[in-house]
């Protein structure tokens, strides 16, 4: 019996690793929208059999993330008025997120945020790097307002973030105001300043919002 429950725990261990990996592609971008998905490409891909793959593709259809198109998986593709609801729903959840973290953060916390700040400036030109830098960031400023219940809420209303599609909007000159506003959001925090942490994750969600409509426009 112990063996039978040590399977399923292999099991359900597996199914989640492959539902993280396809979310994080999706959201990242590694997925693009309209792209379609195989069951048995991604099984292959990912070394795992059909069925852990099947129930996170079951998944992430009930996300939002993927849709059934002519008997087939296809990764979603928002509309314009569902990206600016997306992008409200962040503006809410990370800001009260900074806002948590600049009261809630240790001491040692805030010494690691300094060091983040600091690689704002240096941050890689590189596509793929800048992506993952900008995660890196948000999910960091997530993590100090030390309430689970709104790090899953924030980390599931990505469903349009950051990623290589978005990254590409920009213009190099929206970039460096980009990373203008991580530096003074960072900063906030590190001073324990509630409310103008609140304020510019704010103004960081609503500017990146503007960039994204004006594009798609």
């Amino acid at each position: 019996m112990a063996s039978q429950h040590e399977a399923n725990d292999r099991t359900a261990t597996r199914t989640e690793e492959v539902y993280q990996r396809l979310r994080q592609e999706i959201v990242r971008g590694d997925l693009r929208p309209r792209e379609a998905l195989s069951e048995v490409e991604i099984a292959e891909r990912l070394r795992v059999s059909r069925t852990p793959v099947r129930e996170s593709l079951q998944r992430l259809a009930s996300e939002g993330l993927i849709r059934s198109h002519r008997r087939r998986w296809v990764v979603y593709e928002h509309t314009t008025a569902e990206i600016q609801e997306i992008y409200e729903v962040r503006t809410a959840l990370e800001g009260y997120s900074a806002r948590l973290a600049a009261k809630r953060a240790t001491d040692a916390e805030l010494v690691a945020l300094r060091e983040l700040r600091d690689q704002v400036r240096d941050a890689s030109p590189e596509l793929d790097q800048r992506v993952a830098f900008n995660e890196q960031l948000h999910d960091g400023i997530l993590a100090l307002a030390h309430n689970e219940t709104l790090l899953k809420q924030a980390r599931t209303s990505r469903r349009y973030f950051f990623n290589r599609t978005v990254a590409q909007l920009y213009t190099p000159a929206e970039l460096a105001v980009s990373a203008e506003q991580h530096r003074e959001l960072l900063g906030a925090v590190i001073a324990r300043d509630a409310d103008e942490a609140e304020r510019l994750a704010r103004q960081h969600v609503d500017f990146a919002l503007d960039v994204i409509l004006h594009r798609l426009r």
